[in-house]
């Protein structure tokens, strides 16, 4: 039973990390920054899974903490660079605005 489990979390770990390259590329060759985002987010959530089933794979509970945090590190990121594309998108709406007014 617990050889089959892990040939099972193997198989799975090879879905995952092949899922993780392919949005690796969809963040490279992404046509909207947004497109860009969203495959950095399945990105961390991939490899948080990865970390999760590597921990039942080896028999390391202290790998969960690790996915944790991990988890939490790339929620934040994701959740900064939303906001600073979103300062940015709100920066160049106000100098358009300028440039229009000091052309009238």
């Amino acid at each position: 039973m617990i050889q089959w489990v892990k040939n099972g979390i193997g198989i799975y770990m090879i879905i995952l990390g092949f899922g993780t390259f392919l949005a690796f590329l969809r963040a490279v060759k992404g046509s909207r920054f947004t497109d860009r985002i969203v495959a950095m987010n399945m990105i961390g959530t991939m490899v948080t899974a990865i970390i999760c089933l590597l921990s039942v794979y080896l028999g390391q509970a202290m790998l969960i903490d690790v996915a944790l945090i991990y988890g939490l590190l790339s929620f934040l990121a994701v959740v900064v660079i939303c906001h600073v594309v979103t300062l940015h998108h709100r920066g160049r709406e106000w100098y358009l605005k300028q440039q229009k007014e000091e052309k009238k």
